[in-house]
């Protein structure tokens, strides 16, 4: 569904927008709509790497906790043992 709306901005990045999607070769309405989505998935992407950066941290800081522990061996025991 195509919905309709209104969007107040200053006249010097209107004139920027239509410069760019004339360089484009769409539309006003096509331009934005692909900027505001690259715009959402950029973010979505920043999203993950912190996502992903404060994992890595408390990973880190759990290993810190542990020392020298040998996770694998400790497994590799528990399953050979039963």
């Amino acid at each position: 569904m195509v919905v309709k709306i209104n969007v107040c901005m200053p006249r010097e990045v209107l004139d920027k927008i239509d410069k760019a999607s004339e360089a484009a070769h769409a539309s006003r309405s096509a331009f934005l709509v692909r900027a505001v989505e690259h715009y959402l998935e950029e973010q979505e992407k920043e999203r993950q790497r912190l996502k992903r950066a404060e994992a890595a941290k408390t990973i880190k800081e759990i290993a810190a906790k542990l020392g020298d522990w040998d996770a694998v061996g400790e497994l590799l025991r528990s399953r050979n043992s039963h």
